[in-house]
């Protein structure tokens, strides 16, 4: 290297001419004739001519990558195209010439063809003039702010005469000449970047390309160029913040660099928004049943869960990338947008009617949830259908991230409306699944069978996809909390010594977008409960369940305990409690129903399967209660003895129906179950049967003061608790019980 050499010439040439100015003019009296015809060299000469050494030293470094882009830029004027445009042709080239060589098992190294390092090379050439602008600044900036800080370190320890503030402004000057010069050619380069990519002039028109028309290499191009315009927000705004920390006083160009930063960070931000928008789109067109798992055919989720999630990690990644707080916040309100369920207005980009906004509404719609032709069709008419009730359904409300967004940018605004707007409760906010319509309304009991199967298997699908979206939106929420921590680590080791400052808007505005997404996770999983519940109603038995022929299993349960009798002897218990009997009449018609074929079928991922044993555990309980609060059947201890048993058996089958999901194929766990399946539990479908079992308990009282030492509840609430006038119609069943002695004990 010979930057340390010419320092110290520098170094040399400035304490002579300092001494040459110290010792004065009379000094060279002798020498008067000979240099005469010479001008006297002076410290702030030999300061500028340093100064302009190191600007020619960057300018030379920096020429082969921006007279590259030159070249570019000159071949792409006259073939009327986009630099990118020549870019993708190379690239395409070398992919053809490597192919060739690999079929005719040539392993020599490219020479001149650019098959090694060139494609790398030429792939971003904007941002990699950048980098090379900017890092051969930093790489000379650098020493000489290590020097000038040392110099300044010594300074204060002894007395120079001067020369030491010489150097330091030898040092200075060069610094802020070469940060002048890397900002100048640095604008220059991100001044071309725009003009000369084919996907930045496409999406700077909006009604330029549309989901229909965009083709694969287009969207390629236009992820090529935002991947670029990333990068090069990341490097600008690392060096931007080398330059703060590095020069000691800011100069009046100094904001030429941050200007760029931030046309360039607001310019990707619009763009990434429309990219994600348009490859959403697309992947809606697309939309069809797409395995979970490998080697488990019949379980399938909606592709568009899963190509959302990979749009929406993929756009927050690169956001973060970019180092510009700003983008991540759009970037973020977009994520939180297409996962909301407030999609109360039309399609994201603006289109005809039969747009879908985001992921809630083609769930509901039923998009990518049947395959083939017959499919298509019934997704159709599901879509028409579901429209209606979702107009109907769904409460108008103002997109509460969109207005906490627009009050960060403006920086204005109470703090008191952030807070109020970032929290909805229950089915009262915009996050709270519609009451009713969806996914299962267009379930009918008549019409053709297999019309009917393939019905089941869309609404399968759709269920599937409403729990993937739940987990979806929670490991996108954990994407943004580990931003947060990043930011937080960041600002408390730039700012260790303001503690107690009041957290910046970037920071708030991502734990925002963090809580927000946390919560359509948790809409995603109350629209999963009830649109179980609605399938479980439609075929097992509906809310008319006291109004029907047993056909279906819940509605056989209710026949069979309203015509079981519950007031016997001993030998008549012996007969009654008979597994085989209980089996064959009331577990049986469970065991065969066509929610238990379709679950053995592995067409429902666990989390579906867990609530579908809840939905029927709560439906049981409710049949069982109901018909002992009806206050027709009579009890004596025998036949609270087997009345316990049948729920008993109850609670096993729909225990036994979530541990059997939580493994693989025919039994056997895989990689993915085996994991999964430690977190599977059936505390919540016991619970479902909590009222049942307080019934059961109070009917095998021995006498009802008993109830006063056995009294217990679970939990505060009356959904898993009896209340007082319901305990007293159940100690009313007992035909034992005087009237007397319940009132004593209810006292």
């Amino acid at each position: 290297e010979i930057q340390p050499c010419m320092a110290r010439l520098a170094e040399l040439a400035l304490r002579v001419a300092h001494i040459g100015r110290m010792l004065g003019p009379s000094h060279n009296n002798s020498d008067a004739d000979e240099n005469n015809d010479e001008e006297t060299i002076t410290p702030l000469d030999v300061v500028e001519a340093y100064s302009q050494y190191q600007r020619r030293c960057l300018r030379t470094r920096s020429k082969p990558a921006i007279s590259s882009i030159a070249e570019l830029r000159r071949v792409a004027s006259s073939q009327n195209c986009y630099v990118s445009d020549i870019l993708e042709a190379e690239k395409q080239r070398q992919q053809i010439e490597v192919g060739l060589h690999d079929e005719g098992d040539d392993n020599e190294d490219g020479d001149g063809n650019g098959l090694d390092g060139t494609a790398t090379a030429r792939g971003q050439p904007h941002a990699q003039a950048i980098t090379v602008v900017l890092g051969e600044a930093s790489s000379l900036i650098q020493p000489l702010a290590a020097w000038r800080d040392a110099i300044l370190s010594q300074q204060s320890e002894n007395n120079d005469d001067g020369i030491g503030s010489l150097l330091q402004q030898l040092c200075q000057e060069s610094i802020e000449i070469l940060d002048n010069e890397a900002q100048t050619l640095a604008v220059t380069v991100g001044s071309w970047f725009g003009p000369d990519q084919r996907g930045v002039a496409t999406l700077d028109h909006d009604n330029a390309i549309s989901s229909k028309d965009a083709t694969k290499s287009d969207l390629l191009s236009i992820e090529t160029s935002l991947e670029e315009m990333a990068f090069l927000c990341q490097v600008v705004s690392r060096y931007c913040l080398f330059s703060e920390q590095t020069l000691a006083g800011k100069g009046a160009n100094d904001a030429k660099l941050q200007n760029l930063l931030t046309e360039q960070s607001l310019h990707y931000s619009t763009l990434e928004t429309r990219l994600a928008t348009l490859q959403f789109n697309q992947a809606l067109s697309l939309a069809s049943p797409q395995l979970i798992e490998l080697g488990r055919p019949s379980l399938k989720v909606p592709s568009i869960v899963e190509d959302a999630h990979y749009i929406c990690v993929r756009a927050i990644e690169r956001a973060a990338g970019t180092r510009s707080e700003r983008a991540v916040w759009t970037v973020g309100h977009w994520v939180c947008e297409v996962w909301g369920v407030d999609q109360s207005g039309g399609g994201m980009m603006g289109g005809d009617g039969d747009d879908v906004k985001g992921v809630y509404r083609a769930l509901m719609q039923g998009v990518g949830c049947a395959g083939g032709t017959s499919g298509e069709n019934e997704n159709h008419d599901l879509k028409i259908k579901s429209k209606e009730q979702i107009s109907g359904a769904q409460s108008k409300m103002d997109n509460a991230f969109a207005a906490a967004l627009l009050e960060a940018v403006d920086e204005g605004g109470d703090e008191r409306e952030q807070k109020g707007g970032s929290r909805h409760s229950g089915g009262s906010g915009p996050n709270s699944a519609p009451a009713s319509g969806g996914l299962t309304s267009f379930f009918s009991r008549g019409g053709n069978q297999q019309n009917l199967q393939n019905r089941i298997d869309s609404e399968l699908c759709a269920l599937n996809g409403v729990s993937a979206a739940a987990t979806a939106c929670s490991a996108l929420s954990g994407l943004f909390a580990d931003l947060v921590e990043e930011k937080a680590q960041e600002e408390s080791t730039n700012n260790s010594s303001t503690d107690e400052a009041p957290p910046p808007k970037s920071s708030s505005m991502l734990t925002f977008a963090m809580d927000e997404l946390a919560s359509h996770s948790r809409s995603y999983n109350s629209l999963l409960q009830q649109r179980v519940r609605a399938l479980v109603t439609d075929l097992c038995g509906g809310d008319d369940i006291f109004d029907c022929d047993g056909h279906l299993c819940l509605q056989n349960l209710r026949l069979f305990v309203e015509r079981e009798i519950y007031n016997l002897d001993s030998s008549s218990f012996r007969s009654l409690e008979g597994e085989d009997r209980l089996e064959a009449e009331m577990i049986g018609p469970v065991r065969r129903s066509q929610i238990f074929e379709e679950i053995g079928k592995d067409k429902c991922d666990a989390a579906v399967v867990l609530q579908m044993a809840e939905a029927m555990s709560w439906k049981s309980a409710d049949i069982i209660l109901q018909i002992l609060l009806k206050g027709s059947t009579d009890f004596n201890e025998w036949g609270a003895m087997l009345l316990s048993k049948e729920v008993r058996m109850l609670q096993n089958i729909y225990c036994g129906l979530v541990l059997e999901s939580s493994s693989g194929p025919n039994g056997t766990k895989t990689a993915i179950t085996a994991g999964s399946s430690s977190n599977i539990s059936t505390a919540s479908i016991l619970t479902q049967f909590e009222r049942v079992n307080q019934a059961v308990s109070i009917l095998q009282l021995e006498k009802p003061s008993d109830w006063l030492a056995f009294a217990y509840r679970v939990g505060h609430g009356d959904d898993t608790n009896l209340t007082p006038e319901e305990i007293r119609s159940v100690m009313g069943l007992r035909v034992d019980f005087s009237d007397e002695a319940i009132k004593n004990a209810m006292k």
